[in-house]
């Protein structure tokens, strides 16, 4: 029997790999900013931890899954709630600055070639807001089983 870490990928026919997604932006002052993100074509994406720069704490952020009925991650659950901007970051992340992550209890996989819409908007800060999402985790290639 074998106690590598091969054998395990030989068995499962997946390799974890660590990768890295990233989604940078500037929002302007009282601006949005909508950049993209898209799971790279080699491999799903196993998404384990999310964490934050940002100038100022008074930028507020949604994300949604496109080519999934655009399954929205942030939602406000007021159904009243007009002009919802999204959840300040600081609430959805660990910030870099305090060596933190935010663990995500079952990682989520992202499938390859998918496209996930983010809006960053700072309506309030008085200056440009330069945000960075790094979204932490494990490309999953497929390898031939023996």
């Amino acid at each position: 029997m074998s106690s590598s870490p091969n054998a395990a990928v030989a068995a499962s026919g997946i390799l974890k790999v660590p990768r890295i997604h990233i989604v940078d932006a500037v929002v302007p002052n009282a601006g949005v900013q909508n950049p993209s993100m898209t799971i790279q074509a080699d491999a799903d994406f196993e998404w384990w931890w999310l964490s934050i720069f940002r100038t100022n704490a008074l930028l507020k952020a949604l994300i949604a899954e496109a080519g999934s009925g655009n399954r929205q991650f942030v939602y406000s659950g007021n159904p009243q709630a007009q002009n919802f901007q999204g959840i300040l970051v600081d609430n959805l992340a660990g910030l870099v600055a305090n060596n933190g992550a935010l663990p995500i209890a079952v990682p989520y996989v992202m499938p390859a070639g998918r496209i996930y819409t983010h809006q960053f908007q700072d309506q309030t800060s008085g200056a440009n807001n330069t945000v960075q999402f790094a979204y932490h985790g494990f490309a999953l290639l497929k390898v031939a089983t023996q």
